[in-house]
C-alpha cells in the first residue's frame, strides 16, 4: 500500500472511530503529546493543516538548553526543567540530540568571574549531567575554540556546554513514533468548525482535507489545541468573543558557511542592542547567526526576515567577531514566530517567560502554548495529564515518555559514522549527516546502493522514498525544507535539488503534472521571497 492509500484509509478512521484524545497542531508539542498519550493507552488522533513542523517547530535556535539567560532573571525553576529534559534527550534520541560546547568572550578584567558565578549555578542546577560543567579559559584558548572572535580587548572567556538538535527531523521523528505506537495521524487537514452536545461541550471537529478536499467529522472526548501562534484562530473559532492571548514575536536566523565564519564551537553573545542573546552556532556544516526578538502583529504561514533584522544581526556579529559579515556572505535565512502567551505588555515580548501555559475553555477545548523544544517532552506530560482530567477518560498508564527511546536510537553509537563511511564510501560529512538524520536505522534507509539524486552532492534517492513511506512528506518543500535542511542551509543548493526531487516525488506519489507543478511552484516562489531578503 502506498502512502496516499494509507492516508485515504487513515481519514475513512477518522470519520468512524471515537477518539480519546484529539490533538490540533503537529509541532513540537503536539507530537510529544500525540507519543505520551499513545504510549499510556489512550486512542488518539493528530492532525495538522500543514507539513509536520512546517511552523516554529523547524524554526528554532537548534538548541536543548536550560536557558543561560533565564539566570539574570531568576527563573531557577524553568532551567532546572529544562536542564533534566536536556539529559533525557541527549539519552533518548542520541542521533538527534548531541552535546554542544560553547564559548562565552570576555573583555572587561570582572566579566569572567561574573559570568562564571552564573554558570555555577547553572552547572549545579544540572546535577549529574552527560555534559562537562563550565571552565575559565585563556584568550588563546578561546580563539582556539573560537578563530573568528575579535582579538582587540579580549581577555579570555568561559566554556561551558549545552546540546544541540535537528529541531525539524525530532518532531517528524515524534509524530513517527506517535503513529507507530497507535495513533492516527494526518497532515495537510485543516478544522473548519467544531462539534458540540447540547450543553455547548466540544465532542470533536470537522475538518477538510486539503489533498482530497473532502470534510471529515472526527470525534473525541476532549480536543487538545496546540497550533502554536494559531492558537487564537481556533479558539476564536470555538467561542467568538474570548480574547487574545498570543503575543506572538518573530526570531530570525542568517546562515554562513564555515570558511566564512571558522569555529569548533557555538559562542554566546550575552550583550546586544536589543536585550536577547544572541547565538552564533555551527550547525549542518554551516554557522547560524541569531535570533532577533521582533513583536509582530500579522501571522503568515511563510514568515520572511525584516530588513532591521538582518541587519541588526549582521552588526551584532560584526561587534565580536574580527570576520566581516555582509549580506554577500548569507546562504540563507529563515524566521520563525514564538507563540508566546502573555497577560501583560505584549510589545515587550524579550522579557515574557518562555513557561507554558494551559487553558480551558467553558466548552472544554484545552490549550497549550508557550515553553520551547528544550522542555517538549514534560509539556506533553503536563498536557496529557490536563487532557486526562478536562475528558474524565479512565485512569490507564503511566508516562513513559522520559525514558522512550526513539527511533533510530537502537544501533546508534560513536563508531556508526565509520562504520557508514566504510558500507557505503562515503565522505565523512555525508555519513555524519546521515548518521545524525537517522541513527541505527541509515542501512535499513539507503540499502546496499544508495543512489545520488545528483552526482556529489551527498543526497540520496532512497531518502526521498523513506520520507514518503515512513515521514508523512507530501510535497519538495516538506523533503528541502524539514526532512533535509536545505532551504534552512543552502538555497543554491536547495534550488539544484528541486526539480529532480520533485520528479522521484511525482513517481512515489502516483502525481498528475498539475500536482507536480504546484509543488515546484510552491518551493521555488520561497526560495525566491527568501532571495529576496538577503538582496
Amino acid at each position: 500500500m502506498n502512502h496516499l492509500d494509507e492516508r485515504k484509509q487513515t481519514l475513512k478512521q477518522l470519520e468512524s472511530t471515537q477518539y480519546d484524545i484529539l490533538i490540533l497542531g503537529g509541532g513540537a508539542t503536539g507530537s510529544g503529546t500525540a507519543l505520551d498519550a499513545s504510549l499510556r493507552g489512550y486512542k488518539v488522533a493528530l492532525l495538522e493543516k500543514g507539513d509536520f513542523s512546517q511552523g516554529t517547530s523547524s524554526r528554532s535556535t537548534k538548541l536543548i538548553h536550560g536557558g543561560v539567560r533565564y539566570l539574570a532573571q531568576f527563573h531557577f525553576k524553568l532551567i532546572y526543567e529544562a536542564l533534566s529534559e536536556r539529559k533525557r534527550l541527549l539519552t533518548n534520541a542520541p542521533h538527534l540530540v548531541k552535546p554542544l560546547q560553547f564559548v562565552l568572550p570576555t573583555y572587561v578584567w570582572w566579566e569572567k568571574p561574573f559570568y562564571s558565578i552564573g554558570l555555577t549555578m547553572y552547572d549545579l542546577l544540572a546535577g549529574k549531567s552527560i555534559v562537562p560543567g563550565h571552565e575559565r579559559i585563556s584568550k588563546a584558548t578561546a580563539l582556539d575554540y573560537f578563530a573568528s572572535l575579535k582579538k582587540q580587548n579580549l581577555k579570555g572567556g568561559i566554556s561551558y556546554y549545552d546540546a544541540q538538535f535537528n529541531d525539524a527531523r525530532l518532531n517528524v521523528t515524534t509524530v513517527r513514533a506517535a503513529k507507530e505506537n497507535g495513533a492516527d495521524v494526518v497532515s495537510r487537514i485543516e478544522v473548519t468548525n467544531f462539534l458540540k452536545d447540547a450543553n455547548g461541550r466540544i465532542i470533536g471537529v470537522t475538518a477538510k482535507d486539503s489533498i482530497t478536499k473532502k470534510v471529515v467529522s472526527i470525534r473525541a472526548k476532549v480536543v487538545a489545541n496546540t497550533t502554536g501562534v494559531w492558537i487564537d484562530s481556533l479558539r476564536k473559532l470555538d467561542d467568538p468573543n474570548t480574547e487574545n492571548v498570543l503575543a506572538p514575536s518573530q526570531g530570525i536566523h542568517l546562515v554562513f558557511d564555515k570558511e566564512k565564519l571558522p569555529c569548533r564551537t557555538a559562542m554566546i553573545i550575552p550583550k546586544t542592542a536589543d536585550g536577547r542573546v544572541v547565538f552564533v552556532i555551527p550547525w549542518e556544516g554551516k554557522v547560524l547567526l541569531g535570533t532577533t526578538d521582533t513583536p509582530i502583529q500579522k501571522i503568515e504561514n511563510e514568515p520572511l526576515p525584516l530588513q532591521s533584522e538582518v541587519e541588526f544581526l549582521l552588526k551584532t556579529g560584526n561587534d565580536y567577531l574580527d570576520t566581516k559579515l555582509t549580506k554577500e556572505d548569507i546562504e540563507s535565512v529563515f524566521s520563525g514566530l514564538r507563540p508566546l502567551i502573555s497577560t501583560g505588555d505584549k510589545k515587550d515580548t524579550k522579557s515574557i517567560s518562555r513557561e507554558e501555559a494551559i487553558l480551558v475553555s467553558d466548552s472544554g477545548l484545552v490549550t497549550m502554548s508557550g515553553g520551547k523544544w528544550s522542555t517538549f517532552r514534560k509539556m506533553a506530560e503536563d498536557l496529557t495529564d490536563k487532557l486526562i482530567a478536562v475528558g474524565k477518560l479512565p485512569s490507564k498508564m503511566k508516562c513513559f515518555t522520559a525514558s522512550f527511546a526513539f527511533p533510530g536510537a537502537d544501533g546508534y553509537s560513536k563508531h556508526l559514522v565509520a562504520k557508514i563511511q566504510t558500507m557505503y564510501d562515503l565522505p565523512y560529512e555525508t555519513a555524519v549527516r546521515l548518521a545524525d538524520a537517522y541513527g541505527g536505522e541509515v542501512p535499513l534507509i539507503l540499502g546496499k546502493k544508495p543512489k545520488e539524486i545528483k552526482k556529489g552532492t551527498g543526497y540520496f534517492v532512497e531518502e526521498i522514498k523513506h520520507f514518503v513511506k515512513k515521514e508523512f512528506a507530501l510535497s519538495v518543500s516538506d523533503v528541502l525544507s524539514r526532512r533535509w535542511r536545505l532551504i534552512f542551509l543552502d538555497l543554491k543548493l536547495a534550488e539544484s535539488l528541486a526539480i529532480p526531487t520533485n520528479n522521484i516525488l511525482a513517481k512515489e506519489l502516483g502525481w498528475k503534472e498539475t500536482e507536480k507543478k504546484s509543488s515546484l511552484n510552491e518551493l521555488l516562489k520561497h526560495i525566491k521571497d527568501l532571495k529576496k531578503t538577503i538582496a
